[in-house]
């Protein structure tokens, strides 16, 4: 009596990438930087689509997010109750300001709430094999992609961490304690911390990839000039903790990996461009 072989299951990931399932989750909480990184370093298409897809939804998902509290801040500068203290809007454009105001706040939060709905069905439309396309997501990334032609390529993002990182962190420490300052300073360290630095080392990675050091006995050069700053870091998070008296010892583990990163940075650049010519 002879018995029929079983079928054999679905291979998932035969035609397409754990990463192509999974950015969609991730993106839920990292947004523009988590779904754009993954976007640049995506080699296979199925990884770039999906990722595509995702940074499409947050890159919109941002730009309502901009002109929320972009006009949230106007507006209230407008009706003396932001820094200036002037009010210039009557009261009777106050009011239909102040509606359409709360429509934005109302469409941001929809908005967020719609992300991981959409982020969760992304990823199941990827498991079975479709990079599946946001609903009322701009198609921003194509436009983008096509338009955008970076001089200098990639050690060009290298040297304006080289440059803007000093400036971010002396604004932070030494600039104008004025309100408007230490708001824009704020922000800066935050953009310092979530976008500049990830991106700089995302191209150190396709930089060397793709010139100087794409020979294998070059490699351990590159995570170097990643993972020292990071152990670089740890220790200083150790010393702060034990040796002194800091109610925050990771914002200092934070600035030494910064600190560290930064010299990275240029001793990056300077061995490319001191390398040998071929």
């Amino acid at each position: 009596m002879s018995s029929t072989p079983p079928t054999p299951g679905p291979k998932l990931l035969d035609d397409r990438s754990l990463s192509g399932i999974l950015i969609h989750f991730f993106a839920i909480p990292t947004g523009v930087v988590g779904a754009g990184l993954l976007y640049l370093l995506a080699t296979d298409e199925f990884t770039k689509r999906n990722a595509r897809n995702a940074l499409d939804w947050h890159l919109t998902v941002l730009l309502i997010t901009a002109i929320t509290l972009g006009s949230f801040l106007t507006y209230a500068e407008l009706t003396g109750q932001g820094i200036t203290d002037v009010s210039v809007l009557p009261s009777s454009v106050s009011t239909i300001a102040g509606i359409a105001i709360s429509g934005l706040f109302a469409l941001w939060f929809g908005v967020t709430v719609w992300t991981f709905a959409v982020g969760l069905i992304a990823m199941v439309k990827a498991i079975f094999g479709t990079a599946w396309r946001y609903p009322f997501s701009l198609a921003l990334v194509e436009q983008l992609e096509s338009r955008i032609d970076l001089p200098g390529g990639w050690p060009l993002v290298i040297f304006g961490y080289v440059v803007l990182s000093p400036l971010v962190i002396w604004a932070v420490f030494f600039a104008s304690t004025t309100d408007l300052v230490s708001i824009l300073s704020a922000f800066g360290l935050v953009g310092l911390i979530l976008v500049l630095t990830p991106l700089t080392g995302v191209a150190m990675y396709l930089h060397s990839r793709g010139d100087w050091l794409r020979e294998t006995t070059q490699q351990p050069y590159l995570l170097a000039h990643v993972g020292i700053p990071i152990l670089v870091a740890a220790i200083g998070y150790a010393v702060s903790l034990e040796f002194t008296q800091s109610i925050y010892p990771q914002g200092d583990a934070m600035y030494v990996f910064l600190a560290a990163f930064w010299m990275s940075a240029i001793v990056y650049l300077l061995r490319w461009w001191t390398r040998p010519s071929k």
